[in-house]
């Protein structure tokens, strides 16, 4: 697993850095000290293999990490994203959240947590710590579609509640007995139809519409 660290503080990507080598999973670490170097490093990826993992500082001189995780996106850049920042303001986890983050960690959080999300991420989950998770859903809650969802059919809502319960893909083809790619193709539509950006997005539209969820 390749990993980019975005932060402007020297002394937290460097020692960051030293205990991510550690883990056996991690086989680089790169570092960055702003928004504007990672976009650089990002655009010379056609050269080297690709990042599969930032984690970024909100927080920077020149370009924080709302905007560039905005550039990011804009670029159709899908690479998973975790917020890892001091900071859990409801302004800048919402607006992380926005600019399309697949995770949020605090600088507070021990390496094991830190370990967790990249166990997580690597199987297609999105992780927000438990110091972020019950704001982030409050701040969604009270928002208000601006466009009618569509219904989503009897067989969307099985896989919608499969998804809630973190299976993979390939788990929850197994169970219905389909494809991986029909999976997908239905993720699709239920990201449509919900105007979900991500699996939080998904949790949250089931716990509003009264989809089961064990």
């Amino acid at each position: 697993m390749r990993i980019l660290i975005t932060d402007d503080h020297a002394l937290f990507r460097q020692g960051l850095a030293v205990l991510l080598q550690q883990l056996p999973e991690i086989s680089e670490v790169q570092t960055a000290d702003s928004g504007k170097q990672t976009l650089a490093l990002l655009q010379n990826q056609r050269q080297n293999q690709s990042f599969d993992l930032i984690l970024m500082d909100i927080d920077m001189p020149e370009m924080n990490g709302i905007d560039t995780v905005t550039q990011i996106r804009k670029q159709k850049n899908n690479v998973p994203i975790v917020a890892l920042s001091i900071s859990a303001r409801p302004y800048d986890i919402l607006h992380m959240y926005d600019a399309g983050i697949n995770g949020y960690l605090l600088k507070s959080s021990s390496i094991q947590e830190v370990r967790k999300a990249l166990q997580q991420l690597q199987q297609g989950h999105e992780y927000y710590c438990e110091e972020i998770r019950p704001q982030l859903f409050e701040l969604l809650l009270q928002r208000k579609p601006h466009t009618q969802q569509q219904e989503l059919t009897n067989r969307e809502k099985e896989v919608l509640v499969m998804i809630c319960q973190q299976y993979s893909t390939e788990e929850i083809a197994q169970a219905l007995y389909v494809s991986p790619l029909t999976i997908n193709n239905h993720r699709r539509s239920i990201l449509r139809k919900t105007h979900s950006k991500n699996v939080a997005g998904l949790v949250l539209y089931a716990l509003e519409k009264h989809i089961f969820i064990k």
